[in-house]
């Protein structure tokens, strides 16, 4: 059994198709919970963003705080990213705070994701993390956020899992029209896993393809596949952006730093890369 055992893992070594150092970010990332190259790299480009459109702070959703690693990893990245940006960074999160609820229907993957999955602790999550959490089903709590009128929403994490539970804040989000930024970065967690079980037809997938069906001034989209996509470690195929498209600020130009970087007889471009 040993040997077959290494024969298996043999051949997904050599027959991953991605460089062996993304791999290796991944195995990190699965053995260090709070490793997140990819919210550092959405956080710190949505404040690049904001800074361009002239905004002095944002705030950052993730929808499932669970176990709270992600949630901690963002408070952590936070405090290098306000000061390297001179943006203030407002963190938020949402929980059901018993788990996962029972699965509704055959959309939200009932074979593989099951009630009482994911239960956060409280007490504990209330002495490592500063941030505001909201707790209870968030078709109720999004309303309460909703009041405290915040500002710039320019990043949200998601991690639901479940097709119901995406589309129960997604029906909502046109609530949030006037608190989003006109590009909003979107992290989904579960737009993949490796028994190719999640496609466009179940879970978070099929929650985003209803949610663009049903909507005209907000539209959430995922960017073809590149060598050039570099700035967003371990976010392949989980990043999607959100445009606003009636954001008064929509058409500000927020493009390359310097218009005369690219003329004849220059020998460097001077537009940043980070």
């Amino acid at each position: 059994m040993f040997f077959y055992k290494l024969k298996i893992f043999i051949l997904r070594i050599i027959g991953y198709d991605k460089p062996l150092r993304v791999a290796l970010l991944k195995i990190f990332s699965l053995k260090y919970k709070q490793f997140r190259p990819h919210y550092e790299t959405i956080l710190l480009e949505s404040c690049i963003n904001a800074k361009k459109l002239g905004y002095e702070e944002v705030t950052v959703l993730e929808l499932g705080v669970s176990g709270g690693n992600g949630i901690i990893a963002l408070e952590k990245y936070k405090k290098k990213i306000e000061k390297y940006t001179n943006i203030k960074i407002k963190i938020i999160g949402f929980d059901s705070g018993v788990g996962m609820p029972e699965p509704k229907d055959v959309y939200d993957l009932p074979f593989y994701w099951k009630k009482g999955q994911m239960v956060v602790n409280k007490n504990k999550l209330e002495l490592l993390s500063k941030s505001k959490i909201y707790y209870g089903d968030i078709k109720d709590t999004i309303d309460d956020f909703i009041k405290t009128n915040p500002k710039n929403i320019a990043s949200i994490f998601v991690d639901l899992d479940y097709h119901s539970s995406t589309k129960s804040f997604l029906t909502q989000l046109t609530k949030l029209e006037k608190n989003l930024c006109p590009r909003v970065y979107f992290l989904f967690d579960d737009t993949f896993n490796s028994n190719h079980f999640i496609n466009e037809y179940n879970g978070e997938i099929l929650s985003i393809n209803e949610f663009n069906n049903e909507n005209s001034n907000l539209k959430i989209g995922i960017s073809i596949d590149n060598v050039m996509d570099f700035k967003f470690p371990l976010a392949k195929n989980h990043l999607y952006l959100l445009h606003n498209f009636n954001h008064p600020d929509y058409n500000k130009y927020i493009g390359i730093d310097d218009s005369e970087s690219l003329k004849i007889g220059d020998t460097k471009i001077r537009s940043k890369i980070f």
